[in-house]
């Protein structure tokens, strides 16, 4: 199927809204997102992702707030996000009808801007009490249906994970082997998986038809059935065809990309980047920069062609990068990689100004006792550095491009790939190095960049002044660079004619 055209130059934004515009221990609101949407613009991102946005359940929750992640009602809009803009609600039903009033006005202005919405859907489980469990909600909230979840001897459905204590588990009928429980996910009547299914499209389709979203980030992707997703994301593209769906999964991304995804987490190359950099601080002589290479080409040969893997150095499920990586520096060539590789780069908000605090789902998540603002003053070189970066990224097609070839230095901190799409493209090279001396690295210009023939030059994008003369005639054997610690470069091609 392939993904839609902006989502190849699309750079994610994702906004945990409890933390975002926080003042005075209240917690952020949809406006409070609407308000700071010139500066996030202004960064260089283009596409928001929302963590959920819906009410959380009571029963079981953890902490006072509790998880954004355990959902009382799939089409409902957490009061807690919601300004009363000096009026008082009447009725509930009234609140809720400003919040969905606000948040129509987040994305309208979205658009306005030529920025995307994406929200988390969040297709496993949901709250203990979710409204799906209440005798009393109402056919057109999805009316109550007990039988769509697993019980036990308790007075609420299992999770489908102990750790998730304050979910329960939804039924879609069809084992998944190796998901706990997976052999009780049937139903001896197709009708109830018919409606079941029916009902969770619907969810899907309410907020595009509703308020206009550009996608979803599906939590959990691959404790879904794949027979779901074919499904679902047929008939919601049906409506909107430019709609993308993202899965954050850790097992089945081919066939989740086969049933209609348009991109998946890497979070395998997450996991090298943590390793690889544990490697280099600490000096193991067994580490090669080549695990990148090896990871980019299989991803390049065993997924399906046109897949946008969805790279990031934090989001709200990891460490921030600054403790990650040990630094403010530390953490940039990790970015600057996930930045320049085939795929669609995603930071966290804060990521751009040193954010340190990892902010908890619930009090006491993470190690973290309360919730607390992030502070977006900090650090302005970094912020500088980011928008630098990312003007880079959207300014140039062979970084948006599927075209890679890695090629070899003399050193092994150095990880050095061609972009490149038609006639233009650039050397990208990451350097991991953080030794205090400066170290030389020593490469072999790429036939495509230079074959004894054409003159130019080879610019750095990243400011260092870096300047490579192509001479018509004379084809350098090798060229030498003395990259400082953890400085890297984008050498563009600049032909003469």
């Amino acid at each position: 199927m392939g993904a839609p055209p902006w989502f190849r130059s699309a750079i994610i934004y994702q906004i945990y809204p409890r933390v975002y515009g926080m003042k005075k221990g209240k917690f952020g609101t949809l406006r409070e997102i609407q308000r700071d949407l010139p500066r996030i613009q202004s960064l260089g991102v283009n596409t928001l992702y929302l963590l959920p946005i819906q009410p959380s359940g009571q029963i079981q929750r953890k902490g006072i707030a509790g998880s954004p992640y355990a959902i009382a009602d799939y089409k409902g809009i957490a009061s807690e996000y919601t300004e009363q803009e000096g009026r008082e609600p009447v009725s509930e039903e009234e609140r809720a009808q400003w919040g969905k009033e606000q948040f129509r006005d987040l994305v309208r202005e979205a658009h306005s801007l030529g920025m995307r919405v994406l929200l988390d859907f969040v297709g496993n489980h949901c709250a203990p009490d979710n409204v799906l469990l209440d005798p009393e909600n109402p056919p057109e909230k999805g009316g109550y249906h007990p039988e769509w979840f697993l019980w036990s001897d308790g007075p609420y459905p299992i999770p489908s994970n102990q750790d998730w204590s304050d979910t329960a588990e939804l039924n879609y009928g069809i084992p998944i082997p190796g998901k706990p429980n997976f052999d009780r996910l049937r139903y001896d009547d197709d009708r109830i998986r018919e409606a079941m299914w029916q009902y969770m499209i619907s969810v899907l389709e309410y907020w595009i038809k509703e308020f206009d979203i550009d996608g979803y980030r599906c939590d959990f992707a691959h404790w879904v059935p794949l027979e779901f997703w074919q499904r679902a994301i047929t008939q919601v593209k049906e409506i909107k065809p430019e709609v993308v769906f993202v899965a954050e999964a850790y097992e089945r991304l081919k066939e989740l990309l086969e049933s209609g995804f348009d991109g998946v987490y890497a979070f395998e190359l997450y996991n090298q980047l943590k390793s690889l950099h544990h490697d280099i601080r600490h000096g193991d002589p067994y580490f090669e920069i080549r695990y990148i290479e090896d990871k980019i080409n299989w991803e390049c040969s065993h997924y399906p062609r046109g897949t946008s893997m969805v790279r990031y150095t934090e989001n709200h499920d990891e460490v921030r990068s600054v403790i990650m990586y040990g630094g403010i520096e530390r953490s940039k060539p990790p970015f600057l990689l996930a930045l320049t590789l085939p795929g669609v780069p995603m930071l966290y908000a804060g990521q751009e100004n040193g954010a340190y605090i990892r902010p908890p789902l619930f009090e006491g998540n993470f190690g973290e006792n309360e919730f607390r603002p992030i502070d977006f003053q900090t650090h302005p070189e970094l912020l500088a550095w980011y928008r630098h970066v990312l003007a880079i990224r959207s300014a140039k097609a062979y970084l948006q491009g599927e075209e890679i070839r890695f090629f070899p230095t003399s050193n092994r901190k150095v990880s050095a790939f061609l972009r490149k799409q038609g006639d233009a493209m650039a050397l990208v090279m990451i350097n991991f190095n953080a030794e205090p001396e400066a170290e030389p690295v020593q490469f072999e210009l790429p036939p495509e960049v230079y074959n004894g023939e054409e003159e130019g030059h080879l610019v750095d994008l990243l400011d260092s002044g870096i300047v490579i003369s192509l001479t018509s005639g004379r084809r350098p054997a090798q060229v030498t660079l003395q990259l400082a610690p953890l400085q890297s470069v984008i050498l563009e091609v600049r032909r003469s004619n």
